[in-house]
């Protein structure tokens, strides 16, 4: 029966080639499309669930509800917590705290080592991270942990630094200050997790390295400090989180009220924007949807097609009938047909979805189908997919064709054009144009969003500055450095900072305002020397700027503050005193900067302080006249000159700016992409569509051409049904555009105005496109010889 099926259909194939091109290459499109997606999701729901005690291992967090109603998420903790929290509760089994930090690691003895900088990869941590993740040890055991200057390596680390030698035993030197023993090897860690980490200090060493960090204090919480934990049982949690309260109240006084801890499920860390996740869960499933409706539309043109050709088909179904063959039996003929068209369309896919997948390689950096592709998910839903297809594309027109008249169909006394089967064409086309439609229209306003906020004026000079590291904090080497650094060419001014105007993670805290009670807002902290307001073009609206220092005594505040302080102008703030909460310091405000915005676009612009603090310093911001490649590395040569034990390092304000809206980046891409795919996918149906309809309608456009008709005027005839369709989509999706289009844009502070042009825009290029696919098969038509076209009737 099978090779009979496969004969029968590759002679239709052969036959009816266009029609079979356009079924084939609409599925293998829409299933390449589905394919790429599962891959992305499967990708982002696998972070962190290899460990064994995924459903217990919970992040501490800390929301932070102050007094003026608003309410600020913080994923890290005071690095008193995890010993705490061990000791005081019970049903804690473990407690990690783990401190992100940058580290310049030197390997191979003191005169000529090789050094790396290691900007992501490093982080302190205590015995108790290993009994909570899963790592595969190669040697040593986590113990050495809680253990002063001990280190562990990943295999790809200890072979970047000593190559195919045995480490274990060997010592590495970080930050010029201390040696470490490699005392373990790891195995590397998997690319679908949050915590990647290729260097593990032991904790005690942290306060050798930063001794300056509020060890014992309760209040100092930085976002680069976090602490996990696992309970003994999942079910535990909500009990742990009603003991908080008392929790906080025990050890932060009467500001316990403003500090509410809770944890936060692992599984829940990549996907909480709050939290610093990567990708929202809407996110995944607005791509699940994406690609749940590129299979229907491709599914719609394969049933729009089989159910058009049915009546071509209609004498071979009639002869079947007569000869025996019953309904069933006609109805199952169809499936294996179509069956075999899945399968013929999905080798086609796995081609498709490589180069699809290749350039979203480019964008994620990560290589989507790296053990995804041979598990048992991807096989599982490759069955799915095609059983899906199979169900969907085959059994509608099977039941379309096995319930035909046998007489009727024989004698060609079917109607061209049924007035129940149009229908439910005429369904499938504008459900295909209306998803294809709000897919364009969002896809704009994710673009023009993207541009928009990577084009804003944020109250400040973004462009040509470049930032360096200061790996020591050492008073003459920084004056050295700066004075010859503004020796050179094209370099303007310079100025060191803790952290830049705007950024993704900012301190503050509670400000006292001369004898005033404590304010109810917080205010963001800038510590920077005097010359930051002019490297970096900040605007002085009243005063002057600090004098150098070592602690604090003068203050710049933002207009923000001034109004938010109640004050009737800039130079009223001069000369009062302001108490600066997070540093436990008071300083006299001398000048007022215009506002700029301090952190990301999600949000908007906040109170802020900015003063000297020498020891505080992490960084160094260069204004360059002009970019050239020559006046870099004549800053490296200075800035190696004072920190030869250091690697150097730089970057570009703007593009560090242009980072922080890489997600939104990312969406512009996938969105603009699959919208593209949905379109291209309705217009090969459409393609197909007006094929049938024109040939169907051969002898009515000659016998119109003889009566004198033009050819504008039967181009208008056969393509106006088919636009009015595409018409009425795009009135029926607008309002479902709208609600998509306000959602996504509601997570930011500063966003576009939705616009009556977008949907008018994204009308005219679906009409477009509708019109440029049925035009070319109308004026093909009506160019046709009568003569010939009656002869054939």
């Amino acid at each position: 029966m099978l090779p009979n099926t496969l004969k029968f259909t590759l002679r239709n194939l052969v036959k009816h080639r266009t029609y079979s091109t356009i079924n084939i290459a609409g599925l293998a499109i829409g299933m390449a499309g589905a394919i790429v997606i599962f891959q992305l999701v499967s990708y982002h729901l696998g972070f962190d669930k290899h460990h064994q005690k995924a459903d217990r291992i919970y992040r501490v967090v800390v929301d932070l509800h102050l007094e003026d109603g608003s309410v600020e998420k913080e994923k890290g903790s005071a690095y008193l917590l995890h010993q705490t929290l061990k000791k005081e509760f019970s049903h804690v089994e473990n407690a990690a705290y783990l401190a992100h930090k940058e580290l310049t690691v030197a390997v191979g003895g003191d005169k000529n080592p090789k050094r790396f900088l290691e900007k992501e990869s490093a982080a302190f941590t205590n015995a108790d991270f290993f009994k909570i993740f899963d790592y595969e040890w190669i040697e040593g055991s986590s113990a050495a942990l809680d253990v002063p200057n001990q280190v562990m390596l990943t295999e790809k680390f200890a072979k970047k630094y000593f190559g195919s030698e045995n480490p274990v035993g060997r010592y590495i030197r970080i930050n010029s200050i201390e040696n470490l023993l490699v005392a373990g090897i790891l195995k590397d860690h998997t690319e679908q997790t949050d915590i990647k980490k290729d260097i593990f200090v032991s904790l005690p060493t942290l306060k050798k390295i930063v001794p300056e960090y509020g060890y014992e204090d309760w209040g100092w919480i930085e976002s680069t400090r976090e602490t996990y934990i696992t309970l003994h049982e999942s079910q535990q949690k909500s009990a742990f989180d009603k003991q908080m309260p008392a929790f906080a109240n025990k050890y932060y006084g009467p500001d316990g009220k403003v500090f509410h801890y809770h944890l936060q499920d692992l599984s829940d860390v990549h996907f909480n924007i709050d939290y610093g996740g990567k990708i929202k869960y809407s996110t995944i499933f607005m791509l699940a949807t994406v690609g749940v409706l590129l299979i229907l539309i491709a599914c719609f043109n394969f049933i729009n097609l089989s159910t058009a050709q049915s009546f071509k088909r209609g004498k071979e179904v009639g002869v079947r009938k007569v000869l025996g063959v019953s309904q069933a039996q006609i109805f199952w003929l169809f499936i294996q047909e179509t069956t075999v068209f899945t399968f013929a369309s999905f080798l086609l896919s796995l081609l498709l979805a490589g180069a699809m997948s290749s350039v979203l390689r480019e964008w994620l950096g990560v290589d989507l189908s790296a053990g995804i592709t041979a598990s048992y998910k991807f096989l599982l839903f490759i069955f799915v997919l095609l059983v899906s297809v199979i169900v969907l594309a085959g059994i509608y027109p099977a039941i379309v064709i096995s319930r035909l008249n046998p007489l009727r169909a024989i004698k060609g006394l079917m109607k061209p054009v049924d007035r129940n089967w149009f229908s439910v064409r005429k369904g499938l086309v504008l459900a295909q144009f209306s998803i294809s439609f709000v897919l364009m229209a969002v896809s704009m306003v994710i673009i023009l969003q993207s541009d928009y906020i990577k084009n804003k004026d944020l109250g400040l000079d973004k462009d040509l500055i470049l930032h360096i590291n200061l790996p020591v904090n050492d008073r003459s080497k920084q004056t050295a450095l700066k004075n010859e650094i503004l020796r050179l060419k094209d370099v303007q001014s310079m100025s060191f900072f803790r952290t830049a105007p705007s950024v993704q993670m900012s301190s503050g805290g509670s400000i006292k305002f001369e004898n005033r009670d404590w304010e109810k807002f917080v205010a963001r902290s800038r510590i920077a020397d005097e010359d930051y307001v002019r490297t970096y073009g900040l605007k002085l609206l009243a005063g002057r700027n600090p004098v150098a220092s070592d602690t604090i005594r003068e203050l710049l505040i933002n207009q923000k503050l001034v109004k938010d302080l109640a004050l009737k102008s800039p130079d009223e703030a001069l000369g009062k005193r302001l108490l600066v909460g997070d540093v436990g310091k008071t300083g006299i405000i001398v000048g007022v900067l215009s506002d700029f915005n301090n952190t990301d676009l999600y949000s908007g612009i906040e109170p802020t302080v900015l003063f000297p603090t020498q020891k505080y310093y992490r960084y160094a911001a260069v204004k360059l006249e002009h970019l050239s490649p020559s006046t870099v590395r004549q800053i490296s040569a200075v800035w190696q000159k004072q920190f030869p034990e250091n690697v150097f390092e730089h970057s570009f304000y703007d593009e560090e700016i242009a980072r922080f809206y890489q997600r939104e980046e990312l969406a512009a891409n996938l969105t603009s992409t699959f919208a593209m795919l949905s379109v291209f996918l309705s217009c090969l149906g459409l393609f197909g569509l007006a094929i049938f309809s024109i040939e169907q309608r051969t002898k009515e456009i000659g016998v119109r051409k003889v009566l004198g008709a033009s050819v504008a005027g039967i181009t208008t005839l056969l393509s106006k049904d088919f636009l009015q369709l595409v018409m009425i989509a795009i009135v029926i999706a607008s309002p479902v555009a709208y609600y998509f289009m306000d959602k996504w844009l509601k997570d930011f502070a500063y966003r576009i105005d939705i616009q009556w042009w977008f949907f008018a825009s994204a009308g005219a290029i679906s009409i477009l496109i509708a019109f440029a696919t049925i035009g070319y098969q109308s004026i093909k038509a009506a160019l046709k010889n009568p003569v010939e076209t009656l002869k054939t009737e």
